[in-house]
Parts: structure tokens; sequence; C-alpha cells
């Protein structure tokens, strides 16, 4: 199998996985909803406050760093492995001391446990880590995908059963424990070939930690970024402020967790693979880049145009300034959805230095960005973030296209046609929301809106864009094939 094929196939596989999980999550939460008290969830929510942020150090970098090797030897990923498992342990071992200061910060003593036994996660998810960094380097996404609905799967129903059986806030715990238990069985047991073998060598773990170190950085400073708007927020603006910031800010995220972060997680290691020949990779890069900007920049343009009468049927009228918020956040996730893919050229070309480097810049600018706009509450904070993403975009992409010789204009013309049937499609939408009854209900406007919406881009799709599309349509014909 090709490249091209190995990749469409994986990118298949990957959407697959994530769809499939959504799905899961999505039904296990309104069950468990139905059957447990909000307190239940408060408490797993003060526990995966702490377990979220020491999941960013997983693995130190060394699955990006296993991916991205051009040649890696048994010893390395032996002594890789017994590093993860080494540092699962130390978590696990963090957690368990940590546990009585979180409770008495909560004061909730009944966290102490929950932590507790969450913390064998890390012991538990550290095997797999190798064996799941192997099957993305081999683009085997099929057996990843396999596993992964399979265990989101059983820890539903071990969710599901315990909830049932009135086992509280457990049925969330094991739920989450049973997850990563059969997870990490199925990719070291069943999914991969390769097995560690009893050997550690320290020069081989030195050839990887400048990588590793660097990218774990990166991830540190990414997740401070990515939650200092809400720590701002609800320190001084409130909570119901932060209400309807978190909820217009995770639909923003929406097209990045279900596109970008998706073929990301393929083209990685593609993309390593192809990295000594420049041009291979810029034209490898211009196609993702092309067909990401095909569906998010519709998603995101189209939700700026029905954002009102969205969030009024959707969510109800008391959530009515979540519709202000994104039409503010259109266009920074139209742009962030192309920027999150310059992370696959640092870790490809080796340069998570680079991206460190960066990382921090863009940082120090967003935050005193969310500070500046607190003065005009939610829709400041929003505003500012908009605009200090326009001042770091274009350095954003002009600095990673120098490691591959590319120039900003490439790229900029492989996104254009979707572009402007994107504009084309809410041009459409704010003429035919003008030209609507105002005494027709929400729902049928938005009904009539999603159709328009649909219509306008298809129809500018085939006038504009009709060679992406066609060859869209037979990448999508030779991956199922």
């Amino acid at each position: 199998m090709s490249l091209l094929s190995s990749a469409l196939v994986g990118v298949k596989w990957s959407s697959i996985s994530q769809f499939g999980r959504q799905v899961v999550q999505m039904i296990t939460t309104v069950v468990l909803a139905r059957t447990l008290v909000p307190s239940d969830f408060g408490l797993m929510g003060m526990a995966m406050v702490v377990i979220g942020f020491l999941n960013i150090f997983r693995d130190l970098g060394t699955s990006s760093a296993i991916i991205q090797r051009k040649e890696i030897s048994d010893t390395l990923l032996s002594s890789i492995f017994f590093v993860n498992v080494a540092f699962g342990c130390f978590v696990m071992a963090g957690v368990f001391l940590i546990a009585p200061y979180v409770a008495a910060f909560y004061n909730e003593m009944r966290l102490i446990l929950v932590l507790k036994v969450l913390s064998a996660s890390f012991l538990v998810s550290s095997i797999g880590i190798s064996h799941q960094a192997l099957l993305e380097r081999n683009l085997q996404f099929n057996k990843l995908a396999k596993a992964e609905i399979f265990s989101t799967l059983v820890g539903a129903i071990v969710g599901i059963t315990l909830a049932v059986e009135g086992a509280g806030v457990w049925s969330l715990v094991f739920q989450a424990l049973s997850t990563a238990i059969l997870s990490s069985v199925l990719l070291s047991m069943f999914m991969s070939t390769w097995r560690p073998r009893f050997m550690f060598d320290f020069r081989e773990i030195r050839t990887v930690a400048r990588f590793s170190l660097n990218l774990s950085g990166f991830n540190l400073m990414n997740y401070f970024v990515r939650n200092a708007d809400a720590l701002l927020i609800g320190r001084f603006l409130g909570a119901q402020e932060l209400g309807y910031y978190t909820l217009a800010y995770r639909i923003m995220l929406y097209p990045l967790q279900n596109v970008t972060a998706v073929i990301s997680r393929v083209m990685f290691p593609v993309f390593s693979t192809i990295r000594d020949d420049k041009k291979k990779f810029r034209n490898a890069y211009l196609k993702v880049t092309g067909m990401i900007a095909l569906i998010t920049f519709p998603m995101m343009l189209g939700i700026m145009g029905v954002s009102n009468s969205f969030v009024a049927v959707v969510f109800g009228e008391k959530w009515k300034m979540v519709g202000a918020l994104l039409i503010i956040y259109g266009p920074l996730g139209l742009i962030q959805s192309i920027e999150a893919t310059t992370g696959s050229i640092y870790l490809a070309q080796n340069r998570p230095d680079w991206m460190f480097r960066w990382g921090l810049f863009t940082a120090v600018v967003a935050v005193v960005a969310y500070v500046i706009g607190l003065h005009w509450g939610i829709i400041g904070v929003a505003s500012s973030c908009l605009i200090a993403t326009l001042v770091c975009t274009y350095p954003g992409f002009l600095i990673p296209f120098k490691l591959i010789d590319m120039k900003v204009g490439e790229m900029l013309k492989s996104v254009r046609a979707p572009l402007l049937c994107s504009l084309l499609m809410l041009f459409s939408l704010y003429t035919v929301r003008l030209v609507l009854p105002s005494i027709i209900g929400k729902e049928l406007q938005l009904s009539i809106l999603f159709l328009v919406g649909i219509a306008s881009y298809s129809i500018a799709s085939l006038v504009f864009n009709r060679i992406q599309i066609a060859e869209v349509f037979g990448w999508l014909q030779e991956s199922f094939s």
C-alpha cells in the first residue's frame, strides 16, 4: 500500500475511533446524569483537575519521539518503555501523597480515596504508551481504533452497571479506570507485536531527551494558556460569566478536536517519514490544510451565521450571551484549525525547541490579552483573544514554514477556495436571516438557515472549488475501497 493510501486509511480509522468514542461517551453521560446526583459528577470533576493536569506529562513526550525517529532500535524502545513505567509509578505515588492536601483544598475528604484509586491509571496507561506510539508510527490506526472504541464501550458498561447498583461516584471512577486498563492490555498484548526486553541504556534515552523535554514544556504551556482565561474569568467575573464563556469555547474547539486533531494524528507519522524530502513534505502539508479548511471553515463561519438561533434552540434563551461569543469565536476557530497543524511540522523536523520558544511567546501575549480584555467582560476577553491570535498568525506560520522552505502565501493559496466558499455561505445566511419573517419560530428559522448553509456552500464549492472537491471524493473512494 502506498504512503498516501495508508494515510487515507489511517484518517478513516482515526475518524471512526473519534466518532465512535464520542457517541458512546455522549450516551453514557446521559444515562449516568439520570442515575447519579450532581455531587457525584462534582467530586469526579475535582479529581480530574489533578488527573488532567498530570496527564500532560503522561509520556514525557516519548511517544512523539518514537514516531519521529527515522530509525529506532529495540534497545531504545525497551529503555523508553521502562522510563514510562517508572514515571507512571512516580506519578501514582505523587498522587497518593498530595491526595490529602487536594481534599483539604476542596474541603472534601471523600476525594482522598477517589484520587488514590484513580492514580492507578497512570501506572496502567504507562504500560501501553510505547505500543500505541509504534502502531501510530506504522499507521496501524485500524488496530488503534478497535482498541479505543472497545475499551471505551466496556468502560461505559462498567460505569452504567455500577451506577444502577448505587455505587455513586465510584461508577465514574471505575469507568475511567477500566477503560484505561483494557486499553493498555489490548495495545500491549493483542494489537502490537512488539514486546519490551529487559534492557536499559541511558545513552539511548539521552538521544531523545531534548526532543521529549521541549515537547513536554510546550504541552505544559499550552495547558496553562488553554485554562488561564477560564481561571481569570472565574476569579474576576464570576461563575455565570464563566459558564457562558466555557460553553462557547467548547463549541469553538469542536472542529479542532474532531477534524484537525484527527487528521494531524495520522499526518505526523507521515510527515516524519518524508521529512527529508522538502518538496514532498510541502505538497502533503498543503493537501492536508486544504482538506481541513474544506471542513472546518464552513463549520466555523456557519456557526457565526446561525449563532443566535442555534443557541436559542439548542441551549435555551438563558444562554443568549453565548451567541454573541460565537460570532467572535468563528474566525478564531477558523484560524486555529489550520494553525494547529504546524505542530506536526516542528515535531517531524525535530525542532520541538522552536515550538517551545514560540509557545512561550504566544503564552505571554495571550495572558496579557486576557487581562486587558477583562475590563470589558467576557466579550472583551474573547475579543482580546481574537486580536492576539490575529497578531500572532503570520509569524505562527512563517517560523515553522522555514523548516520546510515554504512561503505563507502557498498555504493561503491552498485554503483560498474553501475560504471564499465559506464567506459566500455566510453572506447567504445573513441575507436569508434579514428576509425571514420575525413571526416564525426559532426552530423553523434554524432549520431553514441550516439548509441554506448546506446548499450555498455546496453550490459555491461546485463553482469555485470543483478540483479540490473531486480530489477529496477520490480520496474517500480510495480509503473505503
